[in-house]
């Protein structure tokens, strides 16, 4: 009993504290504006705020998705990389034509004509004595039997030396497993050509004489020719 009146005495003092105070007064306008917006609301029949649906994003499909897209990176490429849009050069490719080779059944062709310029010198000297075996041009393989283009002779050799035709210089000495070449310039756009030689006695860079042994003829043959500026002539023309 006892504690409850000095409950009681507790709240009436704690009570006489909170009324001296403004919270009362701010409890009391809050209640009041509450009251008020309330009224006003159903007064003026307010209607309540609703909040709009988000935007759906519009679907594109087919050939209408694909055309943006093109356009899209149609401008990315157009705004940095203006060069990927150039179109590119492309270089004409011309083939040169396959020249003819006659097939075994056909007949042997006649050598065109060649026109051969004025040189200094009457006639020449022979590479090596001894017989043609293979004439200049087309010519049927005896093994084979179908037509070659022989751009020199081959001398079935009796002799053994090899000597120069005319005086000039060794441009070029090359082998392989099966021959050895000698290429000798004379000037003028001519060179001769001496193949199937064995035991050189002279290098590259060394100037020979006309009629000056270079080696000896290997397996008793001899591949000679003659060019003018690249292109083969046929020395029977000035072998006497």
């Amino acid at each position: 009993m006892r504690r409850i009146q000095q409950f009681r005495a507790g709240f009436a003092q704690w009570w006489r504290k909170l009324s001296r105070s403004n919270i009362p007064q701010f409890a009391a306008v809050a209640v009041v504006a509450v009251i008020l917006g309330i009224t006003a609301g159903t007064y003026f029949n307010l209607p309540p705020v609703e909040k709009e649906p988000p935007a759906q994003a519009q679907l594109i499909e087919g050939e209408a998705l694909k055309a943006v897209i093109r356009d899209q990176v149609h401008w990315v490429l157009q705004e940095s990389y203006p060069w990927v849009l150039a179109e590119p050069s492309i270089p004409a490719v011309v083939e040169a034509p396959v020249p003819h080779a006659p097939s075994p059944a056909e007949a042997r062709p006649e050598p065109e004509p060649e026109v051969v310029d004025t040189i200094s010198f009457e006639h020449l000297i022979w590479p090596a004595k001894g017989e043609v075996s293979v004439p200049f041009g087309w010519y049927r393989h005896p093994v084979y039997n179908d037509w070659r283009f022989n751009a020199g002779i081959e001398i079935a050799v009796s002799g053994d030396a090899v000597r120069t035709v005319l005086p000039g210089e060794v441009i070029a000495v090359v082998s392989d497993s099966v021959h050895t070449e000698l290429v000798i310039d004379h000037g003028g756009g001519w060179q001769s050509t001496y193949r199937s030689v064995e035991g050189l006695t002279v290098a590259p860079g060394q100037v020979v004489k006309q009629n000056q042994t270079i080696g000896q003829a290997a397996n008793g043959k001899v591949f000679f020719s003659l060019s003018h500026n690249g292109q083969p002539v046929n020395p029977m023309a000035f072998l006497r």
